[in-house]
Formats: C-alpha cells, sequence, structure tokens
C-alpha cells in the first residue's frame, strides 16, 4: 500500500520542474525559490516523464498556475488563512500576501526545508510536523496560532493519487468537523485506479509510465465526485481538467496540438475544489 512518504519523495521533481519555468517561451509563474529546492536526480527524473508521456509536465506547470489563482482569488475573496498540506517546497507562503500561512508536512521534509531557507536568510511559515491522514490537523494547528473558525483556503496540490483510498473521506470529514469556513482544492485522476482492469489500456500504460518515472505508485483516483457530496458534508465549488485551462493560460495552440489520444488521456488529470457545506 502506497503511504504518504512518497509525496515527499516526489517535491524535488516538481521543485525542478517548476524551476525551469523561467526557460519557457511562455511562463505561467513566477517561483524564484524553486531552484534552492532543484538538484541533478530531480532534473533526471522530470526528463524521464517528458519521455514517459510529454504533456506531464505541461500539467504539473498548469496545475501550479491554477493553484496560484485559487490562492490569489481565496485571498481576495475575503480567506485570511492558507493551509498547505503536504506541500512539499511549495513557497506559496512567501509569494502571496494578504494572509497568513500555515504549512503540515512530514517533520524531515519540514525540517529540509526550514534548513535551506534558513540559508538564504527566511524563515519557513509555522509548520504541523504530521502525517495527517492521521493527525488532529485543526487542533495541531491551533497551537501555532490558527484560527479553526476563520475563513481559510486549503491547498491540498499533487497529494490524493498517492494516498490510500479509505483514508482520503475520514481525513475531510475530520476537518469538517473542527471547521467552519473553508474551501480546499486538489487535484486527481477522474479513473477508479483502485480496480485496474476496468481502466483504458492505454490510459493505464501512460499513468504506469509516469509512475515508473517517479518512482512512486497511484492507488487513487475518483470517477465520480458525487462521493464527497455524499459522505462528506461538502459542495463541489469547481472541476474541471488542468488542459482544459489552456487557452485561459495562453497554451491553447500547444494542447490543440497534441495528437488526439493524449488529450483523451489528459482529460483525466483534473482539479476540484470543495466548499464546506
Amino acid at each position: 500500500m502506497t503511504d504518504i512518504n512518497e509525496i515527499g519523495a516526489t517535491a524535488f521533481v516538481i521543485a525542478a520542474i517548476r524551476a525551469a519555468e523561467p526557460e519557457k517561451p511562455q511562463p505561467l509563474f513566477h517561483d524564484p525559490y524553486a531552484p534552492w529546492f532543484s538538484n541533478d536526480r530531480a532534473r533526471a527524473v522530470a526528463g524521464q516523464l517528458d519521455v514517459a508521456f510529454p504533456p506531464s509536465t505541461s500539467m504539473v506547470r498548469f496545475r501550479t498556475r491554477y493553484f496560484d489563482r485559487f490562492v490569489e482569488r481565496g485571498i481576495v475573496a475575503g480567506a485570511r488563512q492558507v493551509v498547505l498540506l503536504g506541500g512539499g517546497f511549495d513557497m506559496r507562503a512567501h509569494r502571496f500576501a494578504g494572509a497568513r500561512f500555515f504549512e503540515v508536512d512530514q517533520q524531515a521534509v519540514v525540517e529540509f526545508k526550514r534548513g535551506t531557507l534558513a540559508e538564504n536568510g527566511i524563515e519557513q511559515a509555522p509548520s504541523l510536523f504530521a502525517n495527517y491522514l492521521e493527525a488532529d490537523v485543526p487542533n495541531g494547528l491551533a497551537e501555532l496560532g490558527f484560527d479553526p473558525a476563520a475563513p481559510t483556503l486549503m491547498v491540498w496540490e499533487g497529494n490524493t493519487m498517492y494516498l490510500p483510498p479509505e483514508r482520503i473521506l475520514p481525513f475531510l470529514n475530520r476537518l469538517a468537523e473542527a471547521m467552519t469556513s473553508f474551501r480546499i482544492a486538489f487535484d486527481y485522476f477522474a479513473i477508479d485506479l483502485q480496480d485496474r482492469e476496468s481502466v483504458d489500456p492505454v490510459d493505464r500504460r501512460r499513468l504506469e509510465d509516469v509512475e515508473r518515472a517517479m518512482g512512486a505508485s497511484f492507488p487513487t483516483g475518483f470517477a465520480d465526485l458525487k462521493v464527497f457530496e455524499e459522505q462528506a458534508p461538502y459542495r463541489v465549488a469547481e472541476d474541471g481538467s488542468f488542459a482544459g485551462l489552456a487557452e485561459e493560460f495562453g497554451l491553447g495552440e500547444m494542447v490543440a496540438g497534441y495528437p488526439e489520444d493524449w488529450r483523451e488521456t489528459l482529460k483525466l488529470y483534473r482539479y476540484c475544489v470543495l466548499e464546506r457545506r
């Protein structure tokens, strides 16, 4: 069974992809901190992802811009707290103003990040060392100054596909029991990865190629988001594919130029925002 440690292991690879953004013809975001967390091995894995399924690193770029937008818009709309769940080397706490940021991640990941930031004269955001699937996240954050009643954004980027499926809904229900006003955004595969034999063979092969390149596994996908409304007190506030944002992000021609079967596979990689009812 996959565990939460695989999320921390991929943090360097995601940082390497973000670090390469200034080299792109049409950069989608500005993250000057990403090079601090990149390394030769991570860059090599990013290259392997491009070989396994060429659009995969582009979708990481799209998702970074999407979650940036989620934070930007949420702060404008009145959110005063942002929680980065399993964010690895996410530096939004230092890239965006107007809200107080908190982080929840494994101790080894946070301590590495904290040490790197200290070397560059920057302070790490208040952080809860925890496997969030097991911890009392709201109370743990409250000890750091978090207000469970204040309007909050939760960024859950690059996590769900690595997690045991039976742990996700209990985690979300625990959040809803303790917090009264929040929105949580995440990325997911719109496919039943719990039953791989039911997955289209071409899509399955591509996902497995990406798994091999990442050195990780994807046990979880959501073919139907109704589960969050039927088994937890949430409303699906947003849902869409990252490739579907291409026109808005100025890269419509790039995505339109992909072979049709690539575009069909990309429909499976999506974003969702849940709002507590």
